[in-house]
């Protein structure tokens, strides 16, 4: 026999198929706050990430300025030690020719003269004293042109002494000396003593250490 329902299955079925429907919505939406929800914790936690990566870039380009500043001081400390060196150096290489120069003036100078006064601008040289007489500074002209480290000689002055009206009786020696007049001469440096102050390791500079006078 057959049966025959009576009850209102259709709507039995459309209410299932809704229910069915919302929660495959549910579902959906779940599994949506779902992925927003670990998409949101693994962009968070790569941010953090660069955070911390940008965080140590700045950290090391502090330590790296830091260091650099040092390297810098340091630096200027060596370029000024290298200086000091090159003066000293340069101090050392012209002694030997100021000791050169003296010892030749020395040998220059007559035995009826001394000097007062020697000083040095540049290349020229002045130099003051007293001589018995205009010829002997004459003679110390030409033994200053005859030296090869000296030229251009010229007497600027010769001033004689004054003779002493008033002299009084003593049993005392006037000294030869007191009627020496006083004259001021001016020389340049020759040529090889310019040489000698450009190559300190030159030979002229090395006879300089040899000629000195003990």
């Amino acid at each position: 026999m057959a049966k025959i329902n009576l009850l209102p299955w259709r709507d039995e079925l459309r209410e299932q198929r809704k229910k069915q429907f919302i929660a495959f919505c549910v579902g959906v939406a779940a599994l949506g706050v779902a992925s927003v929800f670990s998409g949101w914790v693994y962009f968070d936690y790569k941010l953090s990430d660069q955070e911390q990566a940008n965080q140590l870039i700045v950290s090391t380009n502090q330590n790296l300025d830091i260091q650099l500043k040092s390297l810098d001081g340091l630096q200027e400390r060596r370029n000024a030690i290298i200086e000091r060196m090159k003066l000293i150096q340069g101090l050392q290489g012209q002694r030997p020719v100021t000791v050169r120069l003296v010892d030749e003036l020395v040998r220059v100078t007559p035995p009826t003269m001394y000097l007062t006064k020697f000083t040095r601008t540049g290349d020229k040289f002045s130099i003051e004293g007293k001589a018995e007489s205009p010829n002997t500074v004459a003679e110390l002209l030409r033994n200053l042109e005859a030296s090869p480290w000296y030229r251009n000689a010229f007497m600027n002055s010769f001033l004689a002494a004054e003779e002493k009206k008033d002299k009084v009786a003593s049993s005392l020696v006037p000294r030869v000396e007191e009627n020496y007049g006083s004259f001021v001469v001016t020389v340049d440096l020759g040529e090889i003593g310019t040489t000698a102050e450009a190559d300190p390791t030159s030979e002229a500079a090395a006879s300089g250490v040899v000629g000195v006078k003990k």
